[in-house]
């Protein structure tokens, strides 16, 4: 068995959308393929067909299969197994995404689906007066969300709210909630593509509403965005599937310790050096459980990064 690493670089895989850009490739000198719009860049992903690769080629899940507990850390495997936990993506909306919400775990299994539940959270990267839905609008429970979509009013019963670099959403299973266009943001998910499409604004994709109307949590009480203009090492967000920390530096050096799970670390201003590799704006590390690195940032420019990990 080869060697790990202590950190990783990682070459992302890139997803054709409707909805996608060419934005990656100008913010962050992304190597989009030719005369297509991307709209979601897999920057950590073990996903099936849409794996992160290695400097030499290899895939994320090849590593995960190889390097089991070593890479993901002893109490990860055990609960995981070969399915590698969590989905690092950049997302560039150009068009209005779909109204959608997200299965839980439990509804998963008892339904047969061959993925897990999504969890997720964003952290804005840009917006051009862009916006996001998130939750229902206050009062709305089952029977008035069915008589908006039997009315078609969805989007007049959901709450949008305009977004900055730096806001934060928790959008647990259950969320009703959409990207917007003009919005490019970080997103850190449970590994899986299970979406119920509610509401699409016309175009012909398939929705799911008998779905949605199960999984939708109505009880539901969510803070909208919240702002976190300045990252110095604070938890962004800390769930039973993940925590997120947001980082930043203007000078010396910050030590991480990958403690019973590894790490992702992204960064999203400036450059880094992480270890012996130098990561450019927009890039994303993997770092094996159990080692150290060293963060520093490279050149002038204040250095922030972000960093996602499995609580243990």
């Amino acid at each position: 068995m080869d060697t790990l690493p202590e950190v990783i670089p990682l070459t992302p895989y890139y997803r054709e959308m409707v909805w996608g850009g060419r934005r990656l490739a100008a913010l962050y000198g992304k190597a989009l393929p030719d005369d297509v719009l991307i709209g979601e860049s897999f920057e950590l992903s073990a996903y099936e067909g849409r794996e992160s690769r290695t400097a030499d080629g290899r895939s994320l899940r090849e590593l995960v299969e190889t390097h089991r507990a070593d890479l993901v850390g002893t109490k990860i495997w055990a609960r995981y197994g070969g399915r590698f936990p969590l989905l690092i993506k950049l997302l560039d909306a150009q068009q209005d995404l779909s109204i959608q919400v997200h299965p839980d775990d439990e509804y998963a299994q008892c339904n047969g689906l061959m993925d897990s539940g999504k969890m997720e959270a964003w952290y804005v990267l840009r917006s051009d007066g862009g916006r996001v839905a998130c939750g229902l609008a206050e009062g709305v429970g089952r029977a008035e969300f069915v008589a908006a979509h039997a009315a078609n009013r969805v989007t007049e019963v959901v709450r949008f709210y305009p977004v900055a670099p730096g806001d934060v959403l928790f959008l647990p299973p259950g969320t009703v909630h959409a990207l917007c266009r003009g919005v490019v943001l970080y997103e850190v998910q449970q590994t899986s593509d299970l979406t119920f499409r509610i509401y699409d604004y016309g175009h012909p994709r398939e929705l799911h509403w008998e779905q949605a109307l199960e999984v939708i949590d109505f009880a539901q009480c969510l803070p909208g965005p919240l702002p976190h203009p300045v990252l110095r090492g604070q938890v962004l967000v800390e769930s039973e599937h993940f925590v997120l920390r947001g980082c930043g530096l203007n000078g010396g050096q910050a030590e991480h310790r990958a403690e019973g799970s590894f790490l992702s670390l992204t960064v999203v201003r400036g450059r880094a050096c992480v270890g012996e590799c130098a990561l450019d704006t927009g890039a994303t590390a993997l770092v094996p459980a159990g080692r150290d690195c060293a963060v520093a940032p490279l050149g002038d420019e204040k250095l922030e990064y972000l960093i996602a990990s499995v609580p243990t």
